[in-house]
């Protein structure tokens, strides 16, 4: 129930309600206390009194009736009894209303009827013909139809208050639910004219607030994105710029000999430099599509190859682990990780493990660690350590961000770790894996 009522359904739903809950109540108490109820419609009331006579009447003798039909009155009724009275042939729906109800009523009297009579005006006296033994009571109804005395003051002003009552009701529940959709609105506009971080507030309904909700993460994407981008292209126009100079002086001197192999180190260093970048822009908005893969196959042959490449690096974990994900982009992100522990590090380490839906990746080197409070920085794009730690030819800071936004995509966290008593550990966690039983 709480949930419905979170919903823009639910709350509409309950302000109807309300409305027409509070509606009724005031029409009851104009009804009753500024007026008094109607008479019931006809022909109740005349129906009954004429069924009371007969019943009298039948429960005493024959020659006793004449007196006390005389002696009647009943209001806006004729009484008398007679012979042979003559009838009338009219049949109207006022007549016709008052025989069923009589017949209803007095179900043991045979040959009951009810006409109406011709008159000069437009409302017709009703004749009701019941027999009693020899004789025939004959009752004449002087009004027929009386119609409720409904449309008196409070019966409008009841019916004016419902009007304006529900509309008010109905203008505050609109306006309660666009007001959070044109915030929304207006933000979307202003974010589009200037790409300014300025987060709305989540009220309103259950699918406003997500939306709100949604538009906040994408407020933030759109700008950390637009960030990244600037600082790339800040980053590498300033990273080119010593190659380029270098290779300028190189041309200038007119010795190709000896300035070739420095030409060819340059040129591979620009080419490093703008892979990275390209590698960084694509990394979380790949378009390749997700399968099955082996991700302790492709863990343990990657240990391999490195190791065959001279490195002192170990793998302990399954063998199979099965894994839906982005295979290059896997192999993105643990080559990455890899090749950082070993440009840092002595030995490396590589493990993963399993536990029930959880995946766990980590790579660790003996190398120097990072200090406590540039853990964070380092993932950062285009951050890179004093030279406590090294400096790798070639680099634009880009490995670990990469590796930060491949892991996003795929749903998991990214973590570094200083070791005791020195390395560092690369943790990557993906909290609803599906890997391979044992």
């Amino acid at each position: 129930m709480r949930r419905l009522l979170s919903t823009t359904l639910g709350q509409i739903l309950t302000i109807i309600a309300c409305s027409s809950l509070a509606t009724f109540l005031l029409f009851i108490v104009l009804l009753f206390s500024l007026g008094k109820p109607p008479a019931p419609p006809w022909p109740w009331q005349s129906a009954y009194r004429i069924a009371s006579l007969v019943e009298n009447l039948q429960a005493i003798p024959e020659n006793m009736r004449e007196p006390i039909v005389a002696a009647t009155r009943l209001p806006g009724l004729s009484v008398g009894l007679k012979e042979a009275p003559s009838g009338c042939t009219g049949l109207t729906p006022d007549a016709h209303d008052m025989e069923a109800v009589l017949r209803s009523e007095l179900a043991t009297v045979p040959n009951l009827t009810a006409r109406a009579c011709p008159a000069d005006h437009s409302v017709k006296p009703i004749q009701v013909l019941v027999p009693l033994g020899n004789q025939t009571l004959e009752i004449i109804a002087d009004q027929a139809r009386r119609e409720p005395d409904w449309f008196t003051g409070p019966f409008y002003g009841t019916l004016i208050f419902m009007c304006i009552g529900v509309a008010a009701m109905s203008a505050w529940a609109v306006a309660r639910v666009i007001r959070p959709l044109r915030r929304l609105s207006e933000q979307a506009d202003a974010f589009g004219k200037e790409m300014a971080i300025a987060p709305i507030e989540e009220e309103g309904p259950l699918e406003i607030r997500r939306a709100a909700h949604a538009f906040n993460l994408m407020q933030e994407r759109i700008a950390r994105s637009i960030q990244n981008r600037t600082r790339m292209l800040a980053a590498i126009s300033h990273d080119l710029r010593t190659p380029l100079t270098r290779m300028r002086l190189q041309v200038e001197t007119g010795r190709a000999d000896i300035a070739r192999d420095k030409l060819i180190r340059d040129i591979d260093l620009m080419q490093t430099m703008v892979t990275s970048a390209l590698a960084f822009l694509s990394s979380g908005e790949s378009r390749e599509e997700k399968e099955w893969l082996d991700l302790g196959a492709l863990i343990a042959t990657l240990c391999d190859e490195y190791e065959e490449a001279g490195a002192t690096i170990r793998y302990e974990g399954p063998a199979q682990i099965r894994f839906f994900c982005r295979p290059d982009a896997m192999h993105r992100v643990l080559t990455n990780l890899i090749e950082n522990a070993i440009h840092f590090g002595n030995t490396v380490g590589v493990s993963a493990s399993t536990k029930g839906q959880t995946l766990t990746i980590e790579v660790a080197d003996d190398g120097p660690g990072i200090p406590e409070d540039r853990l964070r920085d380092v993932i950062e794009p285009f951050v890179r350590l004093d030279p406590a730690r090294g400096k790798r030819p070639g680099s634009a800071g880009l490995g670990l961000a990469i590796v930060r936004e491949i892991v996003q995509a795929h749903d998991g966290t990214f973590t570094l770790i200083n070791r005791k008593p020195s390395g560092l550990i690369a943790r990557v966690v993906f909290s609803d894996a599906t890997p391979a039983r044992p």
